[in-house]
């Protein structure tokens, strides 16, 4: 191992879904396979509409980041992330509360972000900033 393990290293991401829905996901999720990010579709689809989002696929050394965390500065607001840098086996992810008229209108407060991380999985560990 060299020195520049040890220091923060950039991790590259896209973002691929953003909605706001109240339900039982956690803090944050990670999910590997095509099946997994199906399920999580599945879940997430609304009623209201005929048609549903289109499912993202996986390539090798991929997996999706979905986050959900509880919005502490603005009530009906939405998540930026700013970036992930990962720290030995912790991926940081670091993210801003974000004013969203529609959110704000429609009085939500469930942001969900998913994004797909060119990297494998590893602990995370949410920093708002």
């Amino acid at each position: 191992m060299n020195q520049e393990s040890k220091n923060e290293e950039k991790v590259e991401f896209t973002e691929i879904r953003r909605l706001n829905l109240n339900n039982d996901l956690k803090e944050y999720t990670v999910i590997t396979s095509t099946k997994g990010i199906k399920e999580l579709y599945m879940k997430l689809n609304d009623s209201k509409y005929s048609r549903s989002a289109p499912i993202p696929v996986l390539e090798e050394g991929e997996y999706f980041l979905i986050l959900k965390p509880k919005l502490k500065r603005i009530k009906n607001g939405d998540i930026e992330v700013e970036k992930l840098e990962k720290k030995g086996s912790t991926l940081n992810v670091f993210y801003k509360e974000i004013e969203n008229q529609e959110y704000a209108e429609k009085k939500q407060s469930n942001p969900i972000l998913i994004l797909k991380v060119i990297d494998s999985p590893k602990k995370i560990k949410l920093t708002i900033i």
